[in-house]
């Protein structure tokens, strides 16, 4: 079974933050990561979101599978010590994929 590690971002960014993130943790981590935007509600584009940042390691050891997210956790907090203050809100999480999404079902 794969495991999906999620890097979730909210509040205020940049215009190149989400690109700038992601660039950063696949040169980190060496796994390919997808990004998605989500806009709260009344918001216009441009002011608050949620950037959720998504890479799958596919049958890893659990090792492999830590070395990722400890990376990833660097990156991280590198990029919000970057950011104005106050910083976004930022967390990496980890869960395992189930099978039609990992493709054994």
């Amino acid at each position: 079974m794969g495991t999906r590690i999620s890097v979730s971002v909210g509040g205020l960014t940049g215009l190149d933050d989400r690109e700038r993130l992601l660039a950063e943790l696949e040169a980190e981590t060496g796994l390919e990561w997808r990004a998605r935007e989500v806009e709260q509600d009344g918001v216009l584009t441009g002011g608050i979101v949620e950037i959720v940042l998504v890479a799958v390691v596919g049958k890893a050891t659990e090792l492999a599978v830590s070395a990722a997210v400890d990376s990833a956790k660097k990156v991280v907090e590198r990029w919000r010590s970057e950011r104005l203050d106050p910083p976004p809100e930022a967390s990496v999480d980890v869960a395992p994929l189930t099978g039609s999404e990992d493709g054994d079902g």
